[in-house]
């Protein structure tokens, strides 16, 4: 490899996003030929940014491409292109993290042991020093359950691995199936063309989809209203693809049992939405793949890219 600068500027108010020096110490240890700087902050980043091979970055602005004339690459963690769009003029290429999934369907299955296991009724009744084990009765188990995976892309694959090895039976949603007839962890993956007919038998419906204009408001009524009764609903992908309206509606007059959101339009949500007083809701704050693993994961990625 020719010696490369790499320019980073991974800093987050979450500190798992957040690059340490460990993180910095494992780059130069795989590529010791490489010069690494490190920036301090969005000033300094965009400074900096004119002299370097390559950035890792959470953040690029697509006019800084012209001005970084000797940029090669442009590497970001995060899976989507909210923050890092490609490149105009097509010059740049653009890396962006296929790691996630590892994270993430940990926070899928334990949104959905929350409510099978009926976690919230017994942290109720911890509460209030009540032993009642009839609050169990009626409870289900996963091995008994089938989970529909909405966007059965490298995430929902990910997903669909730690789910069905508790014996839950799992079908994909995608929009090109295309080379998934054989596909190890579903049953069967099918077209997006089919969802009304395969909402009726999940227990469990997890949207795993991209952002922008092409999801936007894409599980609507239409999709929630075809829901089994008393199934629950998951968004770990973007929020744009389902309006809150829609939702609200559906878990409150049915067929939803319950959600668990992690994603939503607005974000942070507004605290005057419904969503915060509804009983049957689990909200995590944009945090399914927060995790202390997340750049060591990133960086073994990373550098096997590189490579």
């Amino acid at each position: 490899m020719n010696k490369k600068v790499l320019l980073v500027y991974l800093k987050s108010d979450v500190d798992s996003f957040s690059i340490k020096p460990s993180h910095l110490y494992r780059i130069s240890a795989a590529f010791p030929e490489m010069h690494i700087v490190e920036a301090r902050d969005r000033e300094d980043f965009c400074e900096k940014m004119d002299g370097v091979d390559w950035i890792m970055t959470w953040y690029f602005r697509p006019e800084w491409y012209e001005r970084a004339q000797r940029l090669e690459a442009v590497f970001t963690p995060a899976a989507g292109h909210d923050w890092v769009p490609p490149d105009p003029s097509g010059r740049v290429k653009n890396y962006y993290g296929h790691f996630h999934g590892r994270i993430m369907r940990e926070s899928l299955l334990a949104m959905m042991l929350h409510f099978n296991r009926r976690v919230a009724r017994a942290m109720d009744n911890q509460k209030s020093g009540i032993w009642d084990r009839r609050v169990f009765d009626g409870s289900s188990s996963l091995f008994n359950q089938r989970v529909l995976i909405v966007g059965y892309g490298n995430i929902g694959r990910q997903a669909a691995e730690l789910i069905r090895a508790f014996g839950a039976k799992i079908t994909g949603i995608k929009r090109n199936i295309e080379g998934y007839e054989n596909d190890p962890y579903a049953e069967k993956v099918a077209s997006f063309e089919k969802l009304p007919e395969e909402l009726p038998a999940a227990d469990h419906v997890a949207l795993i989809l991209p952002g922008g204009p092409g999801t936007d408001g894409i599980f609507s009524l239409r999709y929630l209203s075809c829901m089994k009764k008393g199934s629950y609903l998951y968004n770990l992908g973007r929020g744009n693809c389902c309006r809150e309206a829609d939702l609200v509606r559906v878990l409150t007059d049915g067929p939803l049992a319950g959600a668990g959101l992690d994603v939503f339009p607005e974000e942070p949500l507004p605290q005057g939405s419904p969503l915060w007083k509804l009983p049957n809701v689990l909200i995590t704050p944009h945090a399914s793949a927060i995790s202390d693993e997340y750049l060591n994961l990133y960086l073994d990625e990373w550098i096997e890219t590189v490579r």
